[in-house]
């Protein structure tokens, strides 16, 4: 993992909301209106959140027809982060 990567996911892991997400779509893939409801959050709000996790890579969504309607759902990727000196180390000193 780079140096932007281990940004990207550091941010992404930075805001308490946005690990909740991460536990309730490692249950199972949610639409935005059930993880609204499940998070008491706007839409609005949620989707800055989802942003930011699509951008580190922790999150993906896809289309689903449902009534003739498509409703995109939410499912976490399956990630290992793990950072120390070592590898704070190795940024730098390749």
């Amino acid at each position: 993992m780079d140096l932007e990567k281990t940004v990207k996911i550091g941010t992404a892991l930075s805001n308490p909301v946005r690990i909740k997400i991460l536990y309730l779509l490692n249950k199972k893939p949610m639409s935005i209106y059930e993880l609204a409801k499940a998070l008491n959050l706007s839409r609005p709000v949620l989707y800055t959140h989802l942003k930011k996790l699509e951008e580190a890579d922790l999150v993906e969504s896809y289309l689903v027809l449902d009534d003739a309607r498509a409703k995109r759902m939410y499912r976490a990727k399956k990630f290992k982060f793990y950072i120390d000196n070592d590898k704070i180390d190795e940024f730098f000193e390749k």
